[in-house]
């Protein structure tokens, strides 16, 4: 997806690899999935898998920002809000060192995913709701491939 002659491009594109392929395992699950006569096993199976794939995914994505804010600020959020505030972090371009790498509607998709990936990371799957997933699935389809083109764009001007 990335390469990259820059040291802190050049181990994203790895990273973003792994959170694409999770997306198209999950792609191939549910084309199986829907092959399947539903029922209430089959529907907990499908909601808990896709809850997993966007959980997993939006860690991917965490994980470059994480990279970057290390690799290019040089500061990475800690504490209670840390999430949070790399989001904010990556957000906000930073004078003489990069330009924002969110742009609004991302930075607003990406703050829905994450609480998501909050709620399934700490309610164990439970109370999931089948229309909020598939919602999250959505904005992950969504958002991915604009958080990659977002990445490609910072690198551009980073090797300028």
């Amino acid at each position: 997806m990335i390469s990259s002659s820059h040291p802190a491009f050049a181990k994203l594109g790895p990273k973003l690899e792994r959170a694409h392929r999770e997306l198209a395992n999950l792609d191939d699950f549910l084309r199986l999935y829907d092959a399947l006569s539903p029922d209430l096993v089959t529907v907990w199976g499908r909601t808990t898998t896709i809850a997993a794939a966007v959980h997993n995914a939006y860690n991917g994505i965490e994980d470059v920002l994480l990279n970057l804010a290390n690799d290019i600020d040089g500061s990475v959020p800690t504490g209670e809000t840390s999430h949070q505030d790399l989001l904010d972090q990556m957000r906000a371009a930073l004078a003489g060192i990069r330009p924002a790498l969110l742009d609004d509607p991302l930075y607003a998709a990406l703050t829905e995913l994450k609480g998501f990936r909050h709620r399934v990371r700490h309610r164990y799957g439970f109370d999931l709701d089948a229309a909020k997933t598939d919602e999250s699935l959505a904005r992950m389809r969504r958002s991915f491939p604009h958080f990659v083109e977002a990445v490609r764009r910072l690198e551009q001007v980073m090797t300028a």
